[in-house]
């Protein structure tokens, strides 16, 4: 009896210990490439990742449950993914062999998700704090904190510059290292989406269906898109800007003079996430559970495909294989030639996030904390 104790014992004090271990960054992981730092992988945010030879099957290489709800994008940085969760930690995994490698603990709840440049972690924590901190990972040691309130999750960096939203209007481009304000740029309208850069110029949504579209260098505004209806994704670029809307419409727009190239509707289920624009094709998800293939060049419908729950989550295409998931957690890959579907996976969960890849595995997070690799089992090394 007492060797069952003692092995319950050492049991518990393992798990406790793996659960506290706290992350920090080895000086000669710096040199790794960033696979997906941004929310959408890339400051396009096309939601494609160009790997041809990813074979679209959904073998399940790893699982950890957090028992945490995932509370902004998830990224992935020198080979790890990071998860920020609502339990005021952000946790940090293997991607290859799923070990859970410690978590940062911002004393708040991370609001936007944790983008990183260099070594340097920005992470804005819940209202109630109101915070915007830069994070040595290195050293694990604060380099400043800022106050931005209701801050919009998805920044990105360009220049050395952290862009950044809060719901109160204003987009801020701060200095990385320091902290500083370079410029600002205050709208009438409220700000719940990430930005995309484009041709050198920040594309901005807005309420109501504006795109404000800003200098990188100064914040000065150079045109705006105005469409009919409100906006809730972000927008993303392949020759030309793409976006859906509250009402069921998918638009094109010019990306040099913010022109809208065509509109059309797709019934009247809004558009929630993000699409995905591959080469002459735009893929999106309704919320109603179908999925279009659309033109580039005249919104026709190339293929559909209907499925029977809702779907709030970006889309994201890996090779040919368009990903995605529902709010009854089901997990699909589908043929973006014809959308045939591949293989589909039950997660425990509703899935509204979006997928995240670095070409070879695909990593997803359910409102349960439950996160899933999936990729090929023989190319684990």
């Amino acid at each position: 009896m007492k060797k069952i104790y003692f092995i319950l014992f050492l049991s518990i004090v393992l798990i406790i210990s793996g659960c506290g271990k706290k992350f920090k960054l080895k000086e000669e992981e710096l040199s790794k490439p960033d696979a997906y730092p941004f929310y959408r992988g890339s400051l396009e945010a096309s939601g494609y990742i160009d790997n041809k030879a990813y074979p679209g099957g959904l073998n399940i290489i790893w699982e950890f449950e957090s028992n945490d709800k995932p509370v902004g994008p998830l990224t992935i940085y020198k080979d790890k993914l990071i998860y920020p969760g609502a339990r005021n930690r952000i946790r940090f995994f293997d991607v290859i062999t799923g070990n859970y490698l410690g978590y940062l603990k911002p004393k708040g709840t991370p609001q936007s998700g944790i983008v990183v440049s260099d070594s340097l972690a920005f992470i804005a924590v819940a209202p109630h704090k109101s915070k915007l901190k830069c994070i040595n990972l290195l050293n694990r040691k604060t380099v400043w904190k800022k106050q931005v309130k209701d801050a919009v999750s998805g920044s990105i960096i360009i220049d050395k510059k952290l862009i950044i939203g809060s719901t109160e209007g204003r987009l801020y481009a701060l200095d990385q290292q320091t902290g500083e304000t370079i410029w600002m740029y205050d709208s009438e309208y409220m700000i719940t989406q990430p930005p995309t850069y484009v041709n050198k110029m920040i594309w901005q949504p807005l309420e109501h269906g504006v795109i404000v579209v800003l200098d990188p260098e100064n914040g000065e505004k150079i045109f705006s898109a105005t469409l009919p209806n409100p906006i809730v994704s972000s927008v993303a670029y392949h020759q030309a800007l793409y976006v859906g809307d509250m009402n069921g419409y998918l638009y094109k727009i010019n990306a040099a003079d913010g022109q809208i190239v065509w509109s059309q509707s797709f019934g009247d289920a809004p558009f929630y996430g993000a699409v995905s624009v591959v080469e002459d094709r735009v893929y999106a998800a309704s919320a109603d559970g179908t999925m279009y293939a659309v033109s580039t060049e005249d919104a026709s419908v190339v293929w559909k495909q209907s499925f029977t729950d809702v779907i709030t989550a970006s889309v994201l295409v890996v090779g040919e294989y368009l990903l995605f998931g529902t709010k009854s957690g089901d997990f699909y890959s589908l043929n973006i030639s014809d959308g045939s579907v591949v293989e589909k996976r039950t997660l425990k969960g509703a899935i509204t996030a979006a997928p995240v890849s670095d070409g070879q595995y695909i990593f997803v997070a359910t409102d349960k904390g439950m996160i899933t690799c999936f990729g090929e089992r023989d190319e684990i090394q």
